[in-house]
């Protein structure tokens, strides 16, 4: 029985860039979709490193993971997030799906929150048998901060990969999807087994633009994923084989 088609869009790492944010939602208004997913690192950089914490900074910084949600759910569409390293892994506003799996626009979608194996030190970082420990429930679209390990999509600027195995491992046993965002420079797609992976790269510093990344389902099981530079207007376009 063919399923639905259906266009969900991701957005990246935010760090409250108001600018690019609101150039990727006129793009996103502009569309039919589904339901926006939002792959982490929403606030600002008050939070930063956790020895630098005061109340006054926590609190900017939750003003600003507010004002986010607010822009987004201002579009209408179904919404789901996980907070990213950045990121408090607690953050209570509507949408969390860290650990979850929720239906967003009739796609069941399973949340990974935070990053690893690198700890550096911010709120949210993990290592690999801790992600290698948890159950991805079954799931169309898996929402994760962190991008798997050897491909392009965690390759920082010097070249090096600084993905998670644990994370690829899970892609590798997916069938669908997987987006996600954490490292900047690198989006792009992939496909690991059955599994199309899109990261949608970051709107805020360091390497940030305004871009943004759709997943398309037509009137088959088949999977389409899109990043749009809005900057540069480059389109690129991935299915899943």
């Amino acid at each position: 029985m063919a399923l639905d088609e259906l266009t969900l869009a991701v957005i990246g790492d935010v760090h409250a860039h108001w600018r690019r944010l609101d150039f990727v939602l006129t793009r996103i208004a502009a569309l039919h979709v589904d339901g926006i997913l939002l792959v982490g690192d929403l606030g600002s950089h008050d939070l930063a490193h956790v020895w630098r914490r005061t109340p006054e900074r926590d609190a900017r910084y939750l003003a600003s993971v507010e004002e986010v949600l607010r822009r987004v759910g201002s579009l209408g569409a179904p919404c789901a997030y996980v907070p990213g390293n950045h990121d408090l892994p607690d953050l209570v506003y509507e949408g969390n799906v860290d650990g979850k799996v929720v239906t967003v626009g009739g796609v069941r979608v399973a949340g990974i929150g935070g990053a690893g194996p690198g700890r550096f030190g911010f709120a949210y970082e993990w290592d690999e048998a801790q992600i290698a420990a948890r159950t991805v429930g079954e799931c169309d679209v898996i929402l994760s901060h962190t991008p798997p390990a050897r491909t392009g999509l965690d390759r920082i600027h010097d070249g090096r990969h600084v993905g998670s195995e644990a994370i690829r491992a899970v892609a590798a046993a997916h069938e669908g999807v997987l987006v996600c965002g954490h490292i900047h420079e690198a989006p792009g797609a992939e496909q690991i087994g059955g599994c199309l992976c899109l990261n949608v790269g970051g709107l805020g510093a360091p390497f940030g633009r305004a871009q943004v990344g759709f997943v398309r389902r037509g009137g088959g099981e088949g999977w389409e994923c899109t990043h749009e530079d809005l900057e540069s207007g480059v389109v690129r376009r991935w299915s899943r084989e």
